[in-house]
């Protein structure tokens, strides 16, 4: 069996995809770490797996390489050994700026992605056989699709850059996922795979930076008020998007794709329940009234964060009505995850608990009194 490239692998959901790679019988994973060398890209990568609770150094090897260089920065030597070794390639890296232009973005999401396919083709022509390129997407290249005349959006409902919108991320992300497309002729399976809000670990409640509820819960418990309604979104556990991610790849046809979502939505309500269960005091307000309230205090460092996400923050809370993203669809993705995965459990009270106590302790200070 031939060895996986996987990129992202010191990040959120990157993390918790090596440790699904492991509970699988691969020989290697190379996981591509932005680093100077070797030892500087060990060492990111173990502090990260730590962080996670599971590695196996013989088995994860960091490399050191970077999206925005030619040949992602790898020596010819080191190229050439990938192109004899690898089977597979899972592309999970991205510069995440969610009020960046275009073109600050796209030497990493776009360039970094034909640099990989790059090497993706290389490795199909020297081994006469297909080579499975495995691409994190985002649901937010539909974030505008009602605007492009979409009503709903499913894993067959084709990106543009009309239902990405104005922003530069999502716009990334749609170019992306061309360039693996356009790959398929050169031996290249291209499998597409979409998360919308990447959440807690399912188990633990645990969760990072990059957990867009975090800016949210964050600014709602410095301020004092939470808005009296908000927005249902689609998301999922972070650690059940990589074992899903992990599950679908064998069974990946070129073109395919897969929204990493629960079928029902997540209620940000429930996030603001949980607050008040462990503790946070929290009278309610108007959405409008409740944005008032934050913009009064952007310069807080528990406010900041949620003032810095721009439009996505206020689309989250529904504070954006000539903006409505459509309802996004993942009927083909379970219907094809049941055949081997059991129904997980829901992302209920029960986990928005585990959530606050675990996660969110980690961001914001204890309750008072």
């Amino acid at each position: 069996m031939k060895a996986i490239i996987l990129t992202g692998a010191t990040g959120s959901l990157g993390g918790h995809l090596a440790a699904a790679l492991l509970e699988q019988p691969h020989p290697v994973v190379y996981c591509l770490v932005r680093a100077s060398d070797a030892a500087v890209a060990d060492r990111r990568l173990r502090a990260r797996m730590a962080e996670i609770g599971t590695d196996d150094p013989s088995r994860l090897v960091a490399v050191p390489a970077n999206l925005e260089s030619p040949r992602l920065g790898m020596l010819p030597q080191v190229w050439n050994d990938m192109t004899e070794q690898v089977g597979q390639i899972f592309h999970c890296a991205a510069s995440v700026h969610l009020t960046a232009p275009y073109q600050q973005l796209a030497p990493a999401n776009v360039g970094g992605t034909r640099e990989l396919v790059g090497l993706a083709t290389a490795i199909a022509e020297r081994s006469g056989s297909e080579v499975g390129f495995h691409y994190v997407s985002t649901l937010a290249v539909f974030l505008d699709a009602i605007r492009a005349g979409i009503a709903v959006a499913d894993e067959f409902t084709p990106p543009t850059m009309q239902t990405a919108g104005e922003l530069g991320y999502p716009r990334s992300k749609v170019a992306a996922e061309r360039a693996v497309a356009r790959a398929a002729d050169s031996g290249v399976v291209g499998t597409v795979y979409r998360p919308g809000l990447v959440t807690g670990d399912s188990v633990t409640g645990d969760t990072s930076a990059s957990d867009l509820l975090m800016p949210v819960l964050r600014a709602v418990v410095a301020i004092g008020y939470a808005p009296d309604r908000a927005e249902a979104v689609p998301g999922e556990a972070v650690d059940l998007v990589a074992r899903h991610i992990v599950r679908l790849s064998p069974g990946g046809t070129g073109g395919s794709a897969y929204h990493m979502i629960k079928p029902e939505l997540v209620s940000l309500m429930g996030a603001f329940d949980a607050l008040r269960r462990a503790g946070y005091r929290l009278e309610e307000v108007a959405p409008d009234k409740w944005w008032e309230l934050a913009q009064q205090r952007r310069d807080d460092r528990e406010v900041a964060p949620l003032m810095h996400m721009g439009q996505i923050g206020r689309r989250m809370l529904g504070l954006e009505p000539d903006y409505p993203m459509p309802p996004v669809r993942s009927d083909h993705t379970y219907a094809t995850l049941r055949r081997s995965w059991p129904e997980p459990a829901p992302l209920d009270d029960a986990f928005f608990d585990r959530l606050v106590a675990r996660g969110f302790r980690r961001f914001a200070p204890a309750p008072q009194g």
